[in-house]
């Protein structure tokens, strides 16, 4: 069935994306900013956590621009022998991530640019912070006499701040680390990052760097972002093959952790297709061109157990948009059903606006 899923053109009869949710749900766009920022930092502090504690514990590359800048301070240690490049970490991540933002921003939007960068202020500062001042608790956490959280913080004995004996105990348990200790902390870090990265990605931003490629080739091109995700990834790891291949192997099960973690999470920009069955089509039809920005299909059908006369809008909207259609449809017409499925959308003049 032909469906008119183009958008709407005429700015006097539609609304933005943002003006939506002012009006649908009054006093709700401050909110969802507030949520959004809240989530940001949330995000990049769990995911430069499992970075700097788990993933330089085990050895493993975070794949993206932070696993090349990891790729490329491993480098320059091994070949050249200068430690101190280890310092600069965070500036060689800031000045990587500059083009991209730039992308982000041009073919994005500004809100998409702003939350990127406070992510990527985040992941710095906490980076500094970390490693100059920590070091990885799991070390001491998985020792082979194991110790629990009551332990940690009843014991007495237990310390992260960074000195030379926490250090030389940091790097025996490298050492003597077994296959199934570094398996345990593939999962787990590729666990932290797909959660700290989804966060960011899901209020309308990323965590910076490729996610900012694949998240673009996902919302102009309707291409799974985890494809190319993993694709950029996988570049990085064959090259990473340089210095060590058990440790690839270990990163691709932390990747691969990664990637399904992120698809679980994140929905946003995803097409979902809604039928609502209503007795109420014109009135619909009028609150929704108010409010929203895409077009429908409307169409008569008969009900089988009454025979009566009703009719179906159909509407393919993204993953974020539905709450709000759901309320206004139910404003309108609380005895509306409604029906929402997920699709792949293959070609159609149907553009996508981003979160805000």
């Amino acid at each position: 069935m032909p469906t008119e899923q183009n958008e709407i053109k005429d700015v006097k009869t539609v609304k933005t994306s943002t003006s939506v949710v002012k009006e649908v749900v009054p006093g709700d766009a401050k909110k969802q900013k507030t949520k959004s920022i809240i989530n940001v930092v949330a995000g990049s502090v769990i995911y430069m956590l499992a970075i700097a504690w788990v993933f330089q514990l085990g050895g493993f590359f975070a794949g993206g621009v932070t696993g090349s800048v990891q790729l490329i301070v491993a480098i320059i240690n091994k070949f050249v022998h200068f430690d101190a490049i280890n310092d600069y970490f965070s500036l060689i991540f800031i000045i990587a991530n500059i083009p991209l933002l730039i992308i982000g921003y041009k073919s994005m939007s500004k809100n998409f640019a702003m939350l990127t960068i406070l992510s990527i202020v985040i992941q710095t500062v906490v980076s500094a912070i970390v490693s100059n001042f920590t070091v990885s608790p799991f070390a001491f956490l998985l020792e082979n006499n194991g110790m629990g959280l009551f332990d940690m913080f009843t014991s007495g004995t237990f310390s992260m701040v960074k000195n030379p004996e926490n250090l030389a105990a940091v790097e025996t348990f490298k050492e003597t680390m077994t296959p199934g200790t570094r398996l345990l902390l593939a999962f787990f870090g590729g666990l932290l990052t797909g959660v700290g990265g989804a966060l960011c990605l899901k209020e309308g931003g990323s965590a910076g760097g490729t996610d900012i490629i694949s998240n673009y080739v996902m919302f102009k091109h309707h291409k799974s972002f985890v494809k190319y995700q993993f694709t950029i990834d996988i570049i990085i790891i064959a090259i990473s093959s340089i210095l060590s291949v058990e440790n690839v192997l270990y990163t691709i099960v932390c990747l691969i952790t990664k990637i399904k973690t992120i698809d679980l999470i994140y929905k946003t920009y995803k097409t979902v297709r809604l039928e609502i069955i209503t007795q109420k089509p014109e009135e619909l039809r009028d609150q929704i061109f108010k409010n929203f920005s895409h077009s429908m299909t409307i169409y008569e059908v008969t009900g089988g157990y009454t025979m009566q006369k009703k009719n179906v809008i159909e509407i393919f909207v993204s993953s974020y948009e539905v709450r709000l259609y759901r309320r206004l449809i139910l404003k309108v017409d609380p005895a509306a059903f409604i029906i929402s499925s997920q699709v792949k959308l293959e070609k159609g003049n149907y553009v996508q606006k981003t979160i805000v």
